[in-house]
């Protein structure tokens, strides 16, 4: 794992652990929100830090500091987002994410709808609207987010 990445995924991963602690159901429901803003931000933050990383990798100090004032404005990252980035430096990584989150999800369009879920309940939290989002919910969502992570990695070589 990107060593960038992995204390922002270890940082999520405990506060799961210790909201699964707490007994209230009403008491998760409002940490499930803020995990939820969280788990956003990683995936937003982690497609990012890998773009980042191809540029350093493969590019000259002009383009790196292009892709790096492009991807600070990457937010909002439901799948088609993603998909959207990602051709746009390579036809073929739009491609290859949609076919790997798709034959990693043990359901039809499960980690893409999960992605999707995610973006669509922070909006309703942005904005105060209620969302009815449990713990156990958003905690399914963040293992498919994971995964979807691990296929980015993968796919931004």
């Amino acid at each position: 794992m990107n060593p960038r990445i992995l204390p922002h995924r270890q940082k999520i991963d405990n506060l799961f652990v210790r909201v699964s602690s707490i007994s209230d159901p009403a008491d998760q429901s409002e940490w499930a929100k803020y995990l939820c803003i969280l788990v956003s931000g990683y995936i937003e933050e982690s497609l990012r830090v890998l773009l980042e990383a191809y540029s350093l990798r493969n590019s000259s100090i002009n383009i790196q500091n292009f892709i790096s004032s492009e991807t600070k404005g990457i937010t909002n990252c439901k799948t088609s987002k993603i998909v959207n980035v990602l051709c746009k430096f390579n036809p073929d990584w739009g491609d290859d994410f949609t076919n790997q989150i798709s034959a990693k999800s043990h359901i039809t369009n499960e980690i893409k709808d999960s992605i999707d879920s995610i973006i669509a309940n922070r909006h309703l939290i942005a904005h105060g609207r209620s969302t009815g989002l449990r713990y156990a919910t958003i905690s399914n969502y963040y293992k498919n987010a994971k995964k979807a992570v691990e296929v980015l990695e993968d796919v931004i070589k």
